[in-house]
């Protein structure tokens, strides 16, 4: 097993908390960061960055790990 580990970051702003789903978006952010099928993603940190007018502020770091030996099908994303 030839693993790859790397951390990514990714800023988050909310308007509207009223309809903001935030495990929604966590998990939207996780499957987004992943390249191949077989790569790991999960969330290491949410950090409030606060309030600026009237918006909220977050830094969301992901944890990404590749098994360089079985990367799986490449995934086409929208979000790159």
């Amino acid at each position: 097993m030839n693993l790859k580990k790397s951390q990514s970051y990714i800023d988050l702003t909310i308007k509207n908390w009223d309809n903001t789903e935030f495990g929604s978006k966590l998990w939207e952010m996780c499957e987004a960061a992943r390249e191949y099928g077989n790569d790991q993603v999960e969330v290491h940190q949410v950090v409030n960055l606060g309030k600026r007018k009237g918006e909220w502020h977050y830094l969301i770091i992901l944890n990404i790990s590749q098994d360089l030996d079985n990367l799986g099908e490449l995934i086409e994303s929208n979000y790159r």
